[in-house]
């Protein structure tokens, strides 16, 4: 998969479908040559002919030119470019230097090439079981001035298009140098005509499609605020401006990281794209004395050559195999229900028993006990970070028992790295509170951040979460985080500024891999103020992600659909609640790409509404491992088309699930639903028709939906592939061509 020729110096890093080329130039530069569908060979001098003005330099009073018009500063493609030299397009790193020089200019040293790939202590990272589908290149590079060293790690996969870069710093000087930027990849493409596919949000319109041609004004995709992540996604795509969902070369770039990151990408005078990926500079500096170290987060980079449905099921396919806990990847999740919009706050032990009974009389297999329960939190003003059960508001153990004795799990809201200024917490240790003493704070929501950074303050909170999850037998956590970062500053000011935003990540990560060493069986879904810090970062240690406030369906569609596109629905948390003018049969259609579940009170239910969620439930739990296992394909996409259209299709072919919904009412119409990925050549019973049909049709023709589509409908169609003799047998029983077949709708 990765192969060294020494004579050129090249490296081809490779499997069957992906090839990806760099070579190490005269001067000691790693220069980048292609990115692509799988290529045997290239030819260098082809690649790299530029006709811009050639490197020279003085030395001892004299022009040198050490190269022709293969390599310039100025036009070359890098896999690291350099900072205060002559390559103004952004630079991978930035290091202040003991000399308190900026100029950062590394060469290449040396290089291993290893199967497997080492795991990052404190940050999350691809995991890899098998190290015989893996190989990692690492490559050393100096800088020329001093005793800096940076490696570079690339670590390819023989069954996927992926390639995962990140890179460490080395101070081997005999003082402390400075790190103002470090990137975790560049990809410096050729030509010239790219858009670029981003999210950006706010609460409850958590993820939505951006896409921004990338022109020579740089683009910039960044979030600042410490954590959360709903302004932008630390995943983006670049695609070719003509490429669609089944068409085109795409690329995409997600960071393993929750904190503050940036995406830069910019077009070069020679019509050239740079694209680079990493920790946001803007509230970052990192300090290393001699002999330390700093690894960057790890940036996944995903290639396909069959459009956004290609990079997208690639994606999808890493981020289950390799990133979520393999306890949990492929294992249906329970039908959950959600106390918070029956009760908010109001609620005791008789109010949740009666929630328990009705909630297991329509089959649903898990009750999640929201916020309310501790200390005294009766409004959202107070006692976070009093993790004390308020034992005159409920009984918990008596709840968790009754819960259990109807074979039904239970689980707990919990904001662990929250502290209330009303709180009995931060009344004793106000220096628990991170933030600048210099200026007055801002509460957000009523409330502070913990000093994450701080392990004494981490110890202390994980005794409090210890003490409820030893004492309590929960199935489920809710992990929520409601605010995001402001006035930076740390009580006794041990930590620089300039690094209290990574350090407090790395404190989050640290309270997560505690959790879920301890509590390997509890079912962990993380949660942001909604849906905010969605990456991949947190699905390293929870499954699953709440998807958003927002549980409209005309709005879910949209939010969903966006999340679609990066990961996986299986890690996308979305019920069913009261909001819409739409019946519960649409909602839950909606809600069933993804975790499934309800937000609502059951007590409060008409019978009709009962028995149609018993319903719904049933079916789910008959379908919903199509959901789960199979590859998601885009149809009709919300923002181009009057539609959202989608499937998913089991790795075998044999079932597939077709969504539909149109958001403005339409009349009669010529539709055609072309469906992707099924078996050309077998035949597909539809649960909708009643029909068998062969998947070559579907895929050419489509399912004709012609009938009117009032405003907000959903559709859902179910697939399953027949033998020849199940047709037959199916075809004598249904030959009375004289029965009339009422319209599809």
């Amino acid at each position: 998969m990765i192969t060294f020729d020494e004579k050129r110096k090249l490296f081809h890093l490779f499997n069957k479908n992906f090839s990806y080329y760099f070579y190490i130039n005269k001067l000691g530069y790693l220069i980048h040559l292609y990115c692509g569908n799988y290529l045997e060979d290239v030819d260098i001098e082809r690649l790299t002919e530029r006709y811009a003005e050639r490197h020279a330099y003085l030395e001892n009073g004299k022009e040198v030119c050490d190269e022709s018009y293969y390599f310039s500063l100025q036009s070359s493609n890098f896999e690291c470019a350099t900072y205060g030299t002559a390559d103004k397009r952004g630079a991978f790193a930035i290091i202040n230097n003991v000399d308190n020089s900026c100029l950062t200019d590394f060469r290449y040293i040396s290089h291993t090439i290893k199967y497997g790939k080492e795991e990052i202590k404190g940050l999350p990272h691809a995991r890899i079981e098998k190290s015989k589908n893996v190989q990692t290149l690492s490559i050393t590079l100096k800088d020329i001035r001093s005793n800096v060293y940076l490696i570079l790690h690339y670590s390819i996969f023989d069954d996927l298009n992926v390639l995962i870069r990140n890179c460490k710093v080395i101070n081997n000087e005999n003082s402390e140098i400075t790190i103002n930027r470090i990137n975790s990849l560049e990809l410096d493409l050729f030509g010239s005509n790219y858009d670029c596919l981003s999210l950006h949000g706010t609460w409850s319109m958590d993820r939505l499609i951006d896409i921004t041609p990338i022109n020579h004004n740089k683009t910039i995709i960044s979030d600042n605020h410490g954590a959360r992540g709903f302004i932008h996604n630390p995943a983006i795509m670049i695609k070719e401006s003509n490429a669609n969902y089944e068409y085109g070369n795409v690329y995409s770039l997600s960071l393993i990281y929750s904190g503050d990151f940036c995406f830069e990408l910019g077009k070069d005078e020679f019509e050239q794209v740079r694209v680079l990926a990493g920790i946001n500079s803007e509230n970052f500096s990192y300090t290393l004395k001699n002999s330390e170290e700093f690894i960057a987060p790890e940036c996944v980079l995903c290639f396909s050559n069959k459009g956004i449905n290609g990079v997208t099921n690639t994606l999808h396919d890493f981020t289950r195999e390799y990133i979520i806990n393999k306890k949990f990847t492929y294992q249906e999740r329970p039908i959950l229900i959600n106390s918070w919009e029956a009760f908010y706050f109001d609620f005791d032990t008789n109010k949740i028993k009666n929630f328990l009974d009705e909630a297991n009389k329509l089959g649903i297999e898990l009750v999640v006990l929201d916020d309310g329960w501790f200390g005294k939190r009766n409004n959202d003003k107070c006692s976070l970070g009093d993790w004390d059960v308020n034992s005159e508001k409920i009984n918990l153990n008596e709840i968790i028992d009754y819960a259990h004795s109807k074979k039904m799990k239970i689980g707990i809201w919990i904001e662990p790295e929250m502290i209330s200024f009303d709180s009995n917490l931060y009344n004793k240790h106000p220096e628990y509170a991170l933030y600048n003493r210099k200026i007055k704070p801002t509460l957000l929501r009523h409330q502070l951040t913990i000093d994450l950074t701080n392990q004494n303050d981490r110890d202390v909170i994980f005794k409090k979460i210890e003490h409820i999850f030893d004492n309590y037998k929960f199935d489920y956590c809710k992990r929520d985080f409601n605010r995001f970062l402001s006035e930076i500053g740390t009580a006794n000011q041990t930590v620089p500024e300039g690094e209290i935003c990574y350090r407090f990540t790395l404190g989050t990560y640290d309270l997560l891999e505690k959790f879920t060493k301890k509590y390997s069986n509890i079912l962990l879904e993380t949660c942001a103020s909604g849906g905010g810090r969605f990456d991949l970062g947190m699905l390293y240690y929870s499954p699953q992600i709440w998807c958003s406030d927002e549980t409209d369906p005309m709005a879910r569609v949209e939010i969903q659909f966006a999340t679609n596109l990066f990961y996986p629905l299986s890690t996308i948390g979305s019920h069913v609640s009261l909001k819409g003018n739409v019946c519960l049969q649409d909602k839950a259609i909606i809600a069933a790409f993804g975790t499934f579940g309800y937000e609502l009170d059951p007590c409060k239910l008409s019978s009709y509404d009962k028995n149609k969620i018993i319903e719904i439930n049933n079916l789910i739990k008959t379908w919903h491992h199509i959901i789960t296992l199979g590859d998601y394909y885009v149809i009709n996409d919300p923002n181009t088309t009057n539609y959202a259209t989608w499937s998913c299709v089991l790795k075998n072919k044999k079932e597939a699930l077709v969504f539909d919904y149109n958001f403005r009412r339409e009349p009669t119409r010529a539709r055609y639903i072309k469906l992707v990925g099924l078996d050309k050549d077998s035949y597909y019973f539809n649960s909708l028709t009643n029909t068998i049909i062969k998947g070559d049709f579907y895929m050419n023709v489509g399912l004709n939906i012609s009938a009117p589509l009032d405003e907000g409908k959903s559709m859902l169609f179910i697939l399953k592939m027949v033998s020849p003799l199940e047709k037959t047998i199916f075809e004598k029983m249904n030959s009375d061509k004289s029965k009339k077949r009422d319209k599809i709708i």
